[in-house]
């Protein structure tokens, strides 16, 4: 149903604060920026580099069996789920308490196909 009404832009926003280092739509301000370190096989390193998860990444390390990515993004949950839907081809070096995050969602997962 079309209306009058109009929305009006506040002069105060700013998106491209408000969405930096986020991965996806999720702006969530729970999170700050965090360096993440991220260990990817040399055939999944091969995707990450030609799509980049984040313009922040950088290859900080490469040899034939793995990469090291480095990116400066805010660990939201369309970034963990972009953890997860590369399976065992990527693991969280850093921080600490992501990679833990991630441990708990894969037992989860896990446990979901046990009997």
């Amino acid at each position: 149903e079309v209306e009058d009404e109009h929305f009006v832009y506040p002069d105060d926003f700013d998106p491209d604060g408000y969405f930096e280092g986020c991965i996806g739509v999720i702006a969530d301000e729970e999170f700050g920026i965090e360096t993440v370190r991220l260990k990817v096989s040399a055939n999944q390193s091969n995707f990450i580099r030609s799509l980049p998860i984040h313009s922040s990444q950088k290859e900080t390390e490469r040899n034939d069996d793995y990469s090291i990515f480095t990116l400066e993004v805010r660990p939201t949950y369309d970034f963990q789920q972009e953890i997860l839907k590369n399976g065992s081809d990527m693991e969280v070096l850093s921080p600490e308490w992501l990679r833990n995050e991630i441990t708990i969602k894969i037992e989860n997962m896990s446990n979901n196909y046990k009997k």
